[in-house]
């Protein structure tokens, strides 16, 4: 798989040839085993593989990425999660790969973002840079509110686009309700007002009843 940015293999500690994905070479990550054939491979490894082709990559077997399943097994997971790494920040080494997530919580060197980040905030620095920088950052004052106004936005967006889904439907059928009325009679005819249109005065074939927004049958139809 792609290098990690934060660790690397101690791989002289690995005698296990079967902990090795045949696309990457290295350990493990995330493996992830065929269905029909066996084989086993990193995640991301296999997903970057099926960009270029559908066979798998071992023996040939034309697959999809759906024939793949997490392996979930605890032996070989606690396997891959004994593999011994080493730090790329601090180069502390003989670290577990499982209890990597805990050793970066406190590691000095590392290299961390700014909790704004996610409203464009580009700082980074280290751990103990932080605590300043959050002080004089604005965007980490404002951030809660940005996150709720986004949040709103995302909210309101969706019903516009489940209103106008709406309007469109109830538009769709009412022009063809109100042109089959008018090739038969001349006339166009509210249910709900009761009043009549010509074609000249209803070009768009869509009336907006003042006793109703939209057609009451046109409701019935979609909504009920």
């Amino acid at each position: 798989m792609a290098i990690n940015i934060d660790w690397e293999h101690m791989t002289e500690n690995i005698v296990d040839e079967e902990l090795f994905c045949p696309i990457c070479t290295d350990p493990f990550e995330e493996p992830v085993c065929a269905n029909k054939c066996g084989h086993t491979f990193c995640r991301k490894c296999i997903i970057k593989t099926f960009r270029i082709t559908s066979q798998c990559p071992t023996c040939r077997h034309t697959l999809t990425i759906d024939d793949f399943h997490p392996i979930t097994t605890r032996p070989f997971l606690n396997q891959l999660n004994k593999i011994l790494v080493k730090c790329k920040w601090c180069s502390q080494s003989n670290i577990q790969r499982g209890d990597f997530k805990d050793h970066i919580k406190t590691c000095t060197k590392t290299i961390i973002s700014c909790p704004a980040a996610n409203i464009n905030c580009d700082w980074k620095g280290q751990p103990d840079q932080m605590q300043g920088h959050v002080e004089v950052c604005p965007l980490v004052k404002i951030q809660p509110t940005i996150v709720e106004l986004k949040t709103i936005v995302k909210q309101q967006s969706g019903q516009i686009r489940f209103l106008y889904t709406i309007f469109k439907k109830t538009s769709e059928h009412h022009k063809e309700v109100c042109k089959e009325a008018y090739i038969k009679t001349g006339l166009i005819y509210c249910d709900v007002c009761k009043k009549q249109f010509t074609i000249n005065e209803h070009k768009e074939w869509l009336h907006f009843c003042p006793e109703a927004d939209i057609c009451f049958n046109c409701v019935k139809k979609y909504f009920t």
